[in-house]
């Protein structure tokens, strides 16, 4: 038994040494890492850090509970909508979650809710907008901020809708922390310029 495995040992060590050197004659040694070669290496990835809350102060006043009532040049004087909505702040304070209500009118016979989230991107220095609601309505807007007490909404995904092409956005006025008032200007197909004028007061 000893002998055998003697006479295995050997054998498997020959077919090595003469495997290795196979190896050795065909494979050519492996070069240095040129500066070209090193340059497709990906580097490490970016270890990101936890991004600083957004700075709502100048939005705070928002929070809370509002009464909006709506009129549209497109209709008579005397047809105007009621909207409630709540704002509160998200638990991670990176939002401002809206969620607005209006009952159904002579134009449109079905109560409708939409959810606003607003928050501030420091990348681009500007306010985000982003809404959906009943009916599968959504829209995005954006902002620079205040200025002198106005704020300019600007819709970046929300026309052509329906008959309306363009839109001019919507001006937002501070009268005061429990007031303001927003006009939203349309351009219709016709070519005709249509506003939308809100009063917004704080209950």
């Amino acid at each position: 038994m000893t002998t055998s495995l003697r006479v295995f040992s050997v054998a498997a060590a020959i077919v090595f040494s003469a495997t290795a050197a196979g190896a050795q004659t065909m494979a050519p040694a492996a070069m240095p890492a040129t500066p070209a070669a090193m340059s497709t290496i990906p580097p490490k990835a970016p270890i990101y850090p936890v991004p600083t809350k957004p700075d709502f102060t100048s939005m705070r006043f928002m929070l809370g509970k509002w009464i909006c009532t709506t009129h549209s040049s497109r209709r008579p004087p005397s047809f105007k909508y009621v909207t409630t909505s709540v704002a509160t702040m998200t638990p991670d304070g990176f939002w401002i979650k809206t969620v607005s209500t209006t009952p159904k009118t002579s134009v449109f016979p079905a109560d409708s809710i939409s959810t606003d989230w607003m928050t501030y991107d420091s990348t681009v220095g500007r306010w985000v907008d982003v809404s959906m609601g009943s009916f599968g309505s959504y829209g995005y807007t954006t902002s620079t901020g205040w200025s002198h007490g106005l704020l300019l909404w600007t819709a970046e995904a929300f026309l052509p809708n329906g008959d309306l092409t363009s839109s001019t956005g919507t001006l937002v006025t501070k009268v005061s922390d429990v007031k303001y008032t927003a006009v939203q200007g349309f351009t219709t197909a016709a070519g005709l310029l249509s506003r939308v004028t809100s009063v917004c007061t704080k209950q």
